[in-house]
């Protein structure tokens, strides 16, 4: 466990030297949360509720979308096929830990260092404007678990998009579609209870929503308690599911390596 937590140490130092990275990227998803914000406001101004939202629901679903954004920000999908198209990706895979195991927890320690800069801007942000009316300590503490959780599946995602570099040398266009898709499907941009019967199903039936949908449901309370825990376990399960896809991607992937690599 000290060398994952090493790693963990490794992944906290790197994301404040490169601080730069994340303030572009926290910048970025500002300017999204606020043009949602504004659209939404106006869309309310029409409209007394959409869809079982009101105005005062789908602002706090801006904010707490926007912080679990922020708190997700990490992408190593460039950074792999700079390895792979290097060869340092052979120095990785010497370590005495497994791949997958150094990336995750390289990636926690930047995540725990983006959450708690982001937690504390978006917090202050989020009570200046909405209130602390409505906080419960009890959905609060599942919203933090399912954040979590989230961060497992989104990690999962990307690391089998990470797998697609084996494969290809465009990782910019890997990287883009995994953000299209994450953003979209995940809730980032608008709720899904928002989406056409349809297209809800099926969204419903990927794993992309429990990286922001469900923990921003968790945390403004549109789900009861006992949906909460259903939607945890839903994405505890889902974390198994892509752990599983990774294990058997993984095997495909390191046979391109050792072909290349003679």
């Amino acid at each position: 466990m000290k060398k994952y937590m090493a790693y963990m140490r490794c992944g906290f130092l790197e994301g404040c030297a490169y601080r730069s990275n994340f303030i572009t990227g926290m910048l970025a998803n500002f300017i999204q949360a606020a043009v949602l914000y504004y659209v939404w406001r106006s869309i309310f101004r029409y409209q007394g509720v959409v869809n079982g939202y009101t105005w005062e629901i789908m602002r706090k679903y801006v904010f707490v979308a926007f912080l679990c954004n922020c708190s997700f920000s990490f992408g190593f999908e460039m950074n792999t096929a700079k390895r792979i198209i290097k060869g340092d990706i052979i120095l990785d895979l010497l370590k005495p830990v497994p791949y997958r195991g150094m990336l995750f927890f390289r990636m926690l320690g930047t995540a725990g260092m983006e959450f708690g800069v982001t937690l504390i801007l978006v917090g202050c942000l989020y009570l200046s404007v909405n209130g602390a009316a409505g906080i419960r300590l009890e959905r609060v503490l599942l919203f933090l678990v399912s954040l979590f959780l989230g961060m497992g599946i989104k990690f999962g995602i990307q690391y089998l998009f990470s797998l697609l570099c084996f494969y290809t040398d465009n990782s910019y266009g890997v990287t883009k579609a995994r953000e299209v898709l994450t953003n979209f499907f995940s809730g980032a941009i608008l709720p899904l209870v928002m989406f056409p019967g349809g297209l809800r199903r099926v969204v419903e039936a990927l794993p992309f929503q429990g990286i922001v949908f469900t923990p921003c449901s968790i945390f403004i309370g549109t789900f009861s308690m006992e949906e909460s825990l259903r939607r945890i376990a839903v994405q505890a399960v889902w974390i198994g599911i892509l752990w599983v896809f990774g294990v058997l991607f993984w095997k495909k992937a390191s046979g391109v390596i050792s072909l290349y690599g003679g």
